[in-house]
């Protein structure tokens, strides 16, 4: 007898775990086969499933959302896209508020002094008993240098891009004299004199304006409900108001 030996496999031997294994491996190449195709989903097969599925819940097609996406892609560009001019048309009237009021605390002019945004641009206002005499409409001399140096911010904003109107108001208290014959002439003359000395100083004719309103717009009432003028409410109302807006082209 040879001494290699020929090993017969025993047909008494248990192979049922072949079974096993071979569900095993079955169950293996089936889960790496839908790895796979989870991995490569085509648009066709995509644009099935999507339909299939709003069908189910009654929703819009793929071709809905992807449109519902753009729509709200454009809208939130628009609104950045205004935003974004908002914040060039408020900038500089913004620079022009934070350089009056740097100049209404170094200047000393709390209370003379004021300014103040409205829904169409800046407001400035100026306490007319500050910044002229009791019945006078000439700028006291010592006020002069405030108001060039107000010019001078106004200036700073961009040619053409923004008007200037200067309003004059007064009180309830009349006023009849050679040279004033009623209150409107007092807060022409104020608002006209604020004016010229914006013009003296560089800012453009055509964007200077002055109007008058004498004591048809008070801030505060003149009097109570007796009638009895109330002299802090009167004070107020002694002013002139400097408007700066943008510019409308027409």
């Amino acid at each position: 007898m040879s001494d290699e030996q020929i090993y017969d496999s025993d047909p008494n031997e248990d192979t049922s775990w072949l079974v096993t294994y071979g569900d095993m491996v079955t169950l293996l190449m089936a889960f790496f086969v839908l790895m796979y195709s989870a991995s490569k989903v085509s648009e066709e097969k995509y644009e099935q499933v999507a339909q299939s599925i709003a069908q189910g819940f009654n929703s819009p097609g793929p071709d809905a959302i992807v449109e519902i996406a753009s729509s709200e892609s454009a809208e939130s560009e628009s609104t950045e896209s205004d935003s974004t001019e908002e914040i060039t048309v408020l900038s500089p009237l913004t620079n022009a508020k934070e350089m009056l009021d740097q100049l209404i605390e170094e200047r000393d002019l709390d209370g003379e002094m004021s300014t103040s945004f409205t829904p169409t641009g800046l407001k400035i206002e100026l306490s007319s008993s500050s910044f002229f005499g009791s019945g006078s409409a000439d700028v006291k001399e010592s006020m002069v240098p405030s108001l060039i140096e107000l010019s001078e911010v106004l200036q700073s904003l961009p040619d053409g891009d923004y008007q200037v109107e200067v309003e004059g108001h007064t009180d309830n208290v009349p006023i009849n004299t050679a040279r004033f014959p009623s209150n409107w002439e007092l807060s022409s003359l104020r608002a006209i004199n604020v004016a010229h000395i914006f013009e003296d100083t560089g800012i453009q004719k055509d964007r200077l304006s002055a109007i008058a309103y004498a004591d048809t717009r008070p801030e505060a009432p003149n009097t109570d409900a007796n009638g009895i003028n109330i002299p802090d409410n009167q004070a107020k109302n002694r002013r002139v108001v400097v408007h700066v807006t943008r510019h409308e082209v027409m």
